[in-house]
């Protein structure tokens, strides 16, 4: 098991959110486990790259044919106190327990030496990662336009592409 400062053990839920206009969001996770909550707030492509390896990762593991067989004790939190958190995400870990087709996460506080131990690690399963990639991707889509010349966003005002030498795109 990943050390951590924070188990949250196997996770109830993960959701996915994007709040503001397009141009001006912010992304975050939200997560609840047992008696523990946290609200993991990330970059755009860090959404979109997470998303991407988790749909790489589920198409090379085999697909179990029923989930794993574990005891919820197994993957309970190891602070049983309750915890609610906040905080920017740096850097993600994705792990896989083959025997029990759970699904390992470590979160790295941003502002925190990536070195360092990550600061919040949980387990998920299938289902929940496969609807967090799926969430991610369509919270990421639901932006702004990408020019399909230089992949910059397009908004409300002309977008001029370097790669068009000048010419502006509608």
């Amino acid at each position: 098991m990943a050390y951590s400062r924070h188990d949250f053990g196997l996770i109830n839920t993960i959701k996915v959110e994007a709040i503001g206009v397009p141009g001006q969001r912010t992304f975050r996770f939200l997560i609840e486990g047992y008696g523990c909550s946290a609200c993991l707030w990330l970059e755009k492509n860090q959404l979109l790259q997470l998303s991407i390896i988790i749909f790489q990762m589920l198409a090379t593991l085999p697909a179990q044919g029923s989930p794993g067989t574990y005891s919820r004790s197994e993957y309970s939190p190891s602070d049983q106190s309750q915890a609610s958190m906040e905080f920017n995400v740096g850097r993600l870990g994705l792990g896989h327990d083959p025997d029990k087709d759970l699904f390992i996460i470590e979160v790295h506080d941003r502002d925190i030496d990536q070195e360092e131990e990550a600061l919040l690690v949980f387990w998920s399963s299938r289902s929940q990662l496969e609807g967090l990639a799926s969430e991610a991707q369509v919270v990421c889509a639901a932006g702004r336009p990408q020019c399909p010349l230089c992949d910059a966003p397009i908004g409300e005002e002309t977008h001029v592409c370097p790669r068009s030498n000048g010419h502006h795109l509608a």
